[in-house]
């Protein structure tokens, strides 16, 4: 208690001296601010200072090869840190063996010189993954006091986003080690019920000089878990929710996007589950992807994405909107029930004469329940407690592809596209601190 009365005597009388007379807590607040970040470099500064070795010793393990490295000198380097630049030396270490180089402070540490830390590599990513990169770097000055440019955040959000498909291949790969999976299956505990859901957004990519800017398909899936129950009516009140919601996502093509979907569905125990619940739109790529790696699973396509189908065909029914309303109560209400038959009579009743299907959304709604029959059986769905709405899915795919991805003026380079969208996958399904874990002691920015 005496250090700290002593201490704050001290900076009693260093504000009489150095602090301005302030108009406002405003005012206050930012000098506060400013010295902290000053006192902070400072800190650092003498903290890698302490933890240098003095006297360093002649010779240490090659991290390289595994043989004796001689000390050479003392180097000094800077570090790019969330206070500002910091200088700082040490020991240098050169193999005759293998004839490279390496710093043992650096390397314990998980320091970059010339580069951006990791902290502050987490914090830029996770600004990027939020916001376009101009004003992502305004804000992470304001925040931050630090001036970082826009590509230095699409740098770091990219190294984030390379992470999680580096994560992602290994899980694949563990999934192909048998001994691995059994340990797996002998040291944790197979879900009850499981959901898995996948979509697709669009994302504007650069082409080359002079050509059409490609629009690519965003695919994005998801691993949840539900719980509440639906209504007992088609417009009653949805109170079933999703929880514990990890995305991923890639713009790759079905079979390479198949196989991120079974890497981390290998990760939430999805080959286990004791129910496995694949809820989606009827777009193919998506059935044929879970029919090939989870054969077992129930299929359910999205009840609201099936009723849209009955709308347009509600139109060729009258010119009286309430004659149109009152098929489409009585045909939505077939669906519920599963009365399936009924309302493919009622579309075919509908349909055009020497019209062609693209043309005609009778025939479009008799073709997709005709195709979907297997993964329309919602009385039974309802029974069991399953969620039918893919709204888990599509929230997802809005807050990546959408919010984050299709920006205003934004023309996405291939990579770079990839990468800030795993990375914001990543994000909203809570993994950033795991992700930050892993990057912790690498060398340097990628």
């Amino acid at each position: 208690m005496e250090n700290n009365r002593g201490i704050e005597e001290q900076l009693r009388v260093w504000i009489t001296h150095q602090g301005e007379n302030p108009e406002s807590l405003s005012q206050m607040e930012g000098q506060v601010r400013d010295w902290m970040h000053k006192l902070g470099n400072l800190l650092l500064s003498l903290w890698l200072f302490c933890v240098s070795p003095r006297y360093p010793e002649r010779q240490v393990t090659c991290p390289h090869c595994g043989e004796q490295a001689d000390y050479q000198r003392k180097r000094q380097a800077i570090l790019r840190t969330v206070f500002g630049m910091v200088q700082y030396q040490r020991a240098y270490y050169l193999c005759s063996k293998c004839h490279q180089g390496h710093y043992p402070l650096d390397m314990d540490l998980g320091l970059r010189p010339n580069a951006m830390s990791a902290e502050v590599e987490r914090l830029a990513a996770m600004i990027a993954v939020e916001m376009p990169f101009a004003k992502g770097a305004v804000m992470f000055e304001e925040l931050t006091l630090l001036s970082i440019s826009d590509q230095s955040l699409d740098k770091a959000a990219q190294a984030y986003g390379a992470e999680v498909q580096l994560k992602e291949i290994e899980s694949y790969e563990q999934s192909l080690n048998q001994e691995q999976m059994l340990v797996r299956e002998r040291e944790s505990v197979a879900p009850l019920r499981l959901y898995g859901s996948m979509d697709g957004g669009r994302v504007q990519t650069r082409g080359a000089q002079g050509e059409v800017q490609p629009w690519r398909e965003l695919k994005v899936g998801a691993w949840f878990q539900a719980k509440g129950q639906s209504p007992s009516k088609p417009d009653g009140k949805w109170s079933i929710r999703a929880q514990n919601i990890s995305y991923y996502s890639d713009i790759a093509s079905a079979e390479d996007f198949g196989k991120i979907m079974w890497a981390t569905g290998v990760d939430h125990q999805a080959d286990r589950a004791i129910e496995l619940i694949f809820l989606g739109d009827g777009a193919r790529w998506i059935w044929d992807l879970v029919a090939l790696y989870y054969p077992e699973a129930i299929q359910i396509v999205d009840w609201f994405h099936a009723c849209e189908y009955l709308s347009p065909v509600a139109k060729l029914v009258s010119r009286n909107s309430q004659e149109q309303r009152q098929w489409l109560e009585k045909v939505k209400d077939d669906l519920w029930q599963g009365r399936l038959d009924a309302v493919i009579a009622a579309c075919q009743e509908l349909v055009q004469a020497n019209s062609d299907v693209e043309d005609d959304p009778a025939q479009q709604a008799v073709r997709y329940y005709q195709n979907n029959r297997q993964r329309m059986d919602y009385p039974t769905y309802r029974a069991n407690g399953y969620q039918i709405g893919s709204g888990t899915i599509e929230s997802g795919v809005k807050q990546i592809a959408t919010q984050r991805m299709k920006v205003s003026g934004a023309r996405w380079n291939l990579q770079s596209a990839r990468f800030v969208a795993k990375a914001r996958a990543a994000y909203l399904s809570g993994q950033w601190q795991q992700l930050a874990q892993r990057r912790e002691h690498l060398s340097k920015c990628a």
